[in-house]
């Protein structure tokens, strides 16, 4: 893992890095303005190769007391299985050691790699609900 970078808090993130990330593993891409939304609402965690290249990014969405949830942890493909998972997932729940609950929705390639780090589908007959206002035009 000697190659895994530093792991940047609070990074700032164009629309286009966080897209382009987003592309890495074939998720949408998101309109600027809701990037920028996000970003003044959500802690971005960034891990740069060589020259600042950008390999890996997660965010935290906290409401600084109580509940945290980790978003979008993503490793460009061709970093992966090398530590800058874990390593984006770690600062990020660093972040927010204190809070009661830290949720996560998880893809379901991933859901083995977040039960290594302790999150589990149900604690204490708590079980997570989803739902998806549907907009016009969008799934």
């Amino acid at each position: 893992m000697n190659d895994v970078p530093a792991v940047e808090r609070d990074a700032r993130l164009s629309a286009d890095e966080v897209n382009a990330a987003y592309a890495w593993v074939e998720w949408p891409q998101r309109e600027p303005w809701r990037l920028e939304a996000i970003a003044r609402s959500c802690t971005w965690f960034a891990a740069r190769a060589v020259e600042r290249e950008l390999v890996g990014v997660a965010r935290v969405l906290d409401d600084g007391g109580l509940h945290a949830s980790l978003w979008d942890v993503i490793v460009r493909p061709d970093h992966q299985r090398r530590g800058i998972g874990t390593a984006l997932a770690r600062a990020a729940l660093d972040a927010c050691s204190d809070r009661r609950i830290v949720a996560i929705v998880s893809t379901p390639a991933a859901t083995d790699f977040f039960a290594s780090l302790g999150f589990v589908a149900e604690s204490h007959g708590h079980a997570a609900m989803y739902l998806r206002p549907h907009a016009q035009g969008q799934h």
